[in-house]
């Protein structure tokens, strides 16, 4: 009996140390640079006023960024130690590249409108997402010293930039000014993924991302003979993310 606890003694003491070991690998700052590709959608509508005397408008709206789209940015963070086979990151990660954004609609006149058939058209057109960045909560589950399985929650926030105007009616010669350029778009983002290291100190990591971003809107105005027209148009933004990182443990 006294040989098989000093035996389990023994093994119960190599495996907590050997956890500890695979923890502390999770440790410390990190840098990396990240790879993906990117499926981003935008689902909304067009609502407002025609001009004077000819109804209301509603319709359906979309916007993409490209089916999919290469996307790169910079990560660093900071893992520390909580249990033997536990640790939590904190982090930042940074795009430094500007991504195309483009808006189209297609419209639909309502409200006892005079001039229905000069409303149902349809519209487009560009802009673009710049700064975006993210900051972000990952904790970390060590499965050996090499290899650990996180999970990411994140706060993410870009910059975006529209026209000044945008040609309405099928390029009809009617142009609404865009009084609103420059809405945040923002939003909450989660993720899965693996990391493993390659040397005591290199790693590489794959990833999951998904991203829901707060609804965007931003108005137009148009005048014609006199008559002021006001239209919304506001959008819900998705986006996909399939990872790989390189990165360096300090």
């Amino acid at each position: 009996m006294k040989k098989i606890l000093s035996t389990t003694a023994l093994t119960t003491a190599l495996l907590i140390a050997s956890s500890s070991a695979n923890a502390n690998n999770f440790g410390g700052f990190n840098l990396a640079i990240n790879g993906s590709m990117a499926g981003v959608t935008a689902n909304g509508g067009r609502t407002g006023d025609l001009s004077s005397g000819t109804g209301t408008l509603s319709s359906k709206a979309s916007a993409s960024a490209g089916a999919i789209t290469p996307v790169a940015s910079i990560d660093a963070s900071y893992s520390a130690v909580v249990s033997p086979t536990f640790a939590i990151a904190i982090g930042v990660d940074y795009i430094p590249m500007k991504a195309d954004l483009t808006v189209g609609s297609s419209s639909t006149a309502s409200g006892g409108a005079t001039n229905v058939t000069a409303a149902n058209t349809s519209n487009s057109f560009k802009g673009q997402v710049d700064k975006h960045y993210m900051v972000y909560v990952q904790p970390t589950f060590s499965i050996n010293k090499d290899s650990a399985f996180f999970a990411k929650i994140g706060y993410q926030k870009a910059d975006v930039q529209l026209p000044a105007s945008v040609t309405a009616n099928s390029g009809a010669g009617v142009t609404e000014t865009i009084t609103n350029r420059n809405p945040d778009l923002e939003g909450w983002s989660y993720s899965v993924g693996l990391k493993t290291f390659l040397t005591s100190q290199a790693f590489v990591a794959v990833e999951a991302l998904y991203s829901d971003y707060d609804t965007i809107s931003t108005t137009t105005t148009n005048s014609t003979t006199g008559n002021t027209a006001t239209k919304t148009y506001s959008a819900n933004v998705e986006a996909v993310q399939a990872r790989i990182s390189l990165g360096f443990k300090f």
